[in-house]
């Protein structure tokens, strides 16, 4: 029975070999990491400048032990329909038009106070040439873009992916001189709307290629937030299709990037209470790895937000992560692919052996195929050990 155990044993850790591997050379973290990852924030409606005061507000009540506020990370768009044009979809109002200044000087304010960190999430929340396509055979979405200020929140979801073409399904590769010049072109709005160069930009919908990584890191884009896989395009059913293109924090991506997984969500509009975000940090601490936990602007904006229950669920993840966690660490993500770059990894990392091994096992039970595998190993011990005693 020993035999048996060992052989499937063996067999399981040769299988895998590679995932051992780089679960081993991840970086570990000293202390717990606790981000806010808020998506979709910028181009729309004016009630974001309450919400992005209220959000400020509630962050800097709370502090770790070094006195650092949470973050929360505002993934913009920066472009929308214009309300006096909105028949032309590429040429939209941009987050610097007057129109849109109480909302770029709200989220100015928070950068100010140290709880807003900013990423580029896109120039729009969509492709123009892909969505106007689409509008020609549905009559709802062309009434979408009549309303002022429009959520892009409000659009079908394969319709939100900018870098593949979903005006049909399953949807088709975008030209590779269209996805470059629209990267770089969103990169230079960025700048001359923030005065600086993203550091980390978020896919919209985690739908990209290599083709938009590449471009990003030419511009100087230096990271990239991911689901911890790549999805390339859309299937028929209208869900993002798996590449088999897995990331791990710190793992340098196809086009250069730093890359840092979010794959925990907190909508308080769908019953997420605090207990969920607990979880989420106590099975990332478990890994040694930081929580990246994504939220959106609709939770706080739109038809369907509730903005008074979010933010007090919010505060009070806040306040029970910070007393059952005293040494829960608040930093930015951009913070967080500088410390996997190089720059003072030290503060964040804790490079000796033992924390590396006993992060090891649940870093491996974290995706599909590597789950699979384990828990077989697991199975097959116990199996076997079991029958030599029946």
């Amino acid at each position: 029975m020993a035999i048996i155990v060992a052989l499937a044993w063996g067999a399981g850790l040769y299988a895998l070999r590679r995932d051992l591997r780089l679960a081993w050379r991840e970086p570990c973290l000293r202390r717990p990491v606790l981000v806010f990852e808020g998506d979709d924030w910028g181009y729309g409606p004016l009630d974001q400048v309450a919400a992005l005061h209220a959000l400020t507000r509630v962050l800097s009540r709370h502090a770790d032990a070094q006195g650092r506020h949470p973050v929360m990370t505002l993934g913009i768009i920066l472009s929308g329909p214009h309300p006096a044009r909105p028949e032309d979809l590429e040429h939209g109002l941009d987050l610097d038009d007057p129109a849109l200044a109480p909302v770029l000087e709200a989220i100015r304010a928070g950068v100010a106070r140290g709880v807003f960190s900013l990423q580029l999430h896109g120039m729009q929340h969509y492709h123009p040439a892909v969505l106007e396509r689409a509008m020609q055979q549905d009559a709802a979405l062309q009434a979408w873009r009549w309303h002022p200020l429009p959520c892009t929140e409000d659009l079908p979801a394969p319709l939100q992916s900018r870098w593949t073409d979903a005006s049909v399904l399953p949807s088709r590769p975008l030209p590779r001189a269209d996805v470059a010049q629209r990267a770089r072109a969103e990169v230079e709005l960025f700048q001359r709307v923030f005065g600086r160069i993203p550091a980390v930009a978020v896919p919209p919908t985690f739908v990209w290629n290599d083709a938009v990584e590449a471009a990003w890191a030419d511009a100087g884009v230096i990271a990239i937030v991911t689901p911890g896989e790549r999805y390339e395009r859309r299937g028929a059913d209208g869900l993002p299709e798996d590449t088999g293109r897995f990331y791990r924090n710190g793992e340098r991506s196809d086009g250069g990037l730093v890359a840092l997984v979010r794959d925990d969500y907190y909508e308080p509009v769908r019953g997420h209470g605090a207990g969920r975000g607990l979880a989420a940090l106590d099975r990332k601490w478990a890994q040694r790895r930081p929580l990246l936990l994504e939220t959106h602007r609709a939770n706080f904006v739109g038809r369907h937000a509730r903005l008074a229950d979010s933010l007090e669920a919010l505060d009070s993840l806040l306040e029970q992560a910070l007393r059952r966690r005293p040494d829960l660490c608040f930093v930015s993500v951009e913070a967080l692919a500088h410390a996997y770059g190089g720059a003072d990894a030290d503060r964040l990392f804790d490079h000796r052996p033992w924390p590396r091994a006993r992060a090891l096992p649940a870093r491996l039970l974290t995706t599909g195929r590597r789950r699979k595998l384990s828990l077989a190993l697991v199975a097959t011990t116990i199996l076997v050990v079991l029958s030599a005693y029946i």
